[in-house]
């Protein structure tokens, strides 16, 4: 099964890699950012509902903290309380898991994937390995410890920024630590999966932008009076 879905991503970025033949521009580094971008449009309909849930989950920040505040020597009573005010406003604290979960195999499935598809010795025959450069990246399954990890640390960044809203001292300290964590693992990573995970971040950054403009609990509230 595993080793199914390791093939099938490979076929995937080959398929993408023929498509920029087609247009003249055959690269497995644009294969890799079609295939990314194709990814984020599959799951979208699940990341719609990540970041409207995890957007009102921030939003309730403040009523959670007054339940928290007042049932303090109650804690069963506190969370009734909190369920009550999640079932009024259609939150799930839970439901912002699916999409990760959905995205952890394919993550790992082109680690795995990335780690032959452009191996000299042991690429697939149908590779071409003339074409696995990509700007300044020599082989796109060998890694990029410099200027790669930035760019992923800074996207990473960019996309937590715009999706944290909450003022709590945990999340504040989550955007910047998990930038810099995910920029210093990925120097030793296959440059393929660091570019993967950059413009994953970058579209779902753009996304969040978007899904941003709607409000969501305020808009409830408003309706409801």
């Amino acid at each position: 099964m595993w080793a199914a879905l390791v093939d099938f991503i490979s076929q995937v970025i080959q398929f993408f890699y023929i498509v920029t033949q087609k247009i003249g521009i055959p690269n497995y580094g644009l294969a890799i950012i079609l295939f990314t971008i194709v990814v984020k449009i599959v799951l979208y309909p699940l990341t719609y509902k990540q970041m409207v849930a995890m957007r009102k989950m921030q939003e309730l920040q403040p009523k959670i903290k007054e339940i928290q505040k007042k049932y303090k020597n109650d804690p069963q009573k506190s969370q009734q309380a909190m369920m009550e005010l999640y079932q009024k406003h259609g939150a799930n604290p839970f439901s912002g898991c699916w999409p990760l979960l959905i995205q952890m195999p394919i993550l790992i499935a082109l680690f795995t994937s990335l780690r032959t598809f452009f191996d000299p010795m042991k690429h697939p025959e149908y590779v071409n390995l003339v074409h696995a450069k990509f700007l300044w990246i020599k082989n796109l399954g060998e890694a990029d410890p410099f200027i790669l990890p930035i760019i992923v640390a800074v996207s990473t960044f960019l996309q937590q920024k715009v999706t944290t809203t909450s003022q709590d001292q945990t999340q504040k300290t989550m955007l910047y630590v998990m930038p810099l964590f995910l920029g210093w693992v990925s120097r030793s990573f296959p440059a393929g999966l660091a570019l993967y995970w950059v413009i994953f971040s970058i579209v779902g950054a753009i996304q969040q932008v978007y899904i941003n403009r709607k409000p969501t609990v305020a808009k409830e509230e408003a309706s409801a009076k």
